[in-house]
């Protein structure tokens, strides 16, 4: 009998899986408009909506360093029809908030990456500071008078800037923010001295002369500023993060279903056109984790590769 009924199971898997997408799929990004992760999901539901001949819908939810919107995504039906756009920030909101209503990293899981980036050092431009050695100087020199932006607690920005802090002794003010949309804004106002950010919000930006990039927080050199220097380069060792992009779906979503999306994604990631046109623009590059299964094991890799700094740092969200 149970055999039976897996079978039954199995082939009604298939054949939701076979008319999907029958109606709009709904994809949330947990971000402002215009934040680094909205620029790519807009670009991911584009030309997912384009491959798949379906309408797709980005709901903007913000809030608690992405953690709101990843709530509404993980409450959703597991029915394919409601998606998350999300990165890296999922095993870091478990790690940083014991007390979330959902498990970010058990409860969404992400099926088919898109999209890397490395973040970069920036100062605003009023600020004298032309390298990591000189701000670290400046910050030491004037302890608590210098501020940071990041995209809030136990955000990636966080993270990847107190692992600057941890690696340098700096002591500096953090400004959390319910986006990176507005971290580019206070430190064009000049609100906050310095933050690290991403390609998608910050390569304009650097481009313009709005901000003053002095590194980059990555083993190499980004090929869309090579003459920045990496943050290990100027003698700080311990400061490489690698951000990435991906579509997440709430657990117990039919499996034909995660293929399928698996699948679409990483068509995407291998039309080098596009890729290059729409990504290579904001000095992201493709990321293909590989399986479906090597791709769901990316939060759990995470977690544990970035427990560590978390507990180091005292990283708490309220």
């Amino acid at each position: 009998m149970r055999s039976i009924g897996f079978i039954f199971a199995l082939a009604a898997g298939v054949a939701c899986a076979q008319g999907y997408p029958a109606k709009p799929i709904r994809m949330i990004s947990p971000v402002p408009a215009g934040s680094g992760i909205d620029v790519v999901a807009r670009i991911a539901a584009d030309k997912l909506a384009q491959n798949m001949g379906a309408t797709i819908i980005v709901d903007n939810i913000a809030g608690a360093a992405t953690m709101i919107g990843a709530a509404a995504a993980a409450r959703a039906a597991p029915d394919g029809y409601t998606l998350l756009f999300w990165s890296e920030a999922a095993p870091l909101g478990a790690l940083a908030n014991p007390k979330l209503t959902f498990d970010p990293v058990k409860d969404l899981l992400p099926v088919g990456t898109l999209a890397k980036g490395v973040f970069f050092l920036a100062v605003n431009p009023s600020l004298p500071v032309n390298s990591v050695a000189e701000l670290v100087a400046l910050a030491k020199l004037k302890p608590g008078a210098l501020a940071y932006g990041s995209s809030g607690i136990g955000s990636p920005h966080h993270v990847v800037t107190e692992m600057l802090i941890g690696a340098t002794g700096m002591q500096v003010l953090h400004v959390p923010y319910k986006g990176s949309g507005e971290t580019v804004t206070s430190l064009m106002r000049g609100d906050v001295q310095f933050a690290l950010g991403l390609p998608s919000s910050f390569t304009p930006h650097l481009k313009s002369g709005k901000f003053r990039g002095i590194a980059v927080a990555a083993p190499t050199r980004s090929p869309v500023f090579p003459d920045l220097p990496t943050i290990t380069e100027t003698g700080v060792k311990g400061v490489e993060y690698l951000s990435w992009y991906a579509v997440f779906a709430p657990t117990g979503t039919p499996q034909p279903i995660l293929e399928r999306l698996h699948a679409e994604m990483a068509k995407i990631v291998a039309d080098k056109g596009y890729i290059e046109e729409r990504l290579g623009r904001i000095g992201l590059e493709p990321f293909a984790a590989g399986s479906l299964a090597e791709t769901m094991k990316l939060s759990q890799q995470y977690y544990d590769l970035l427990a560590p700094v978390v507990k180091r740092a005292g990283i708490k969200q309220e």
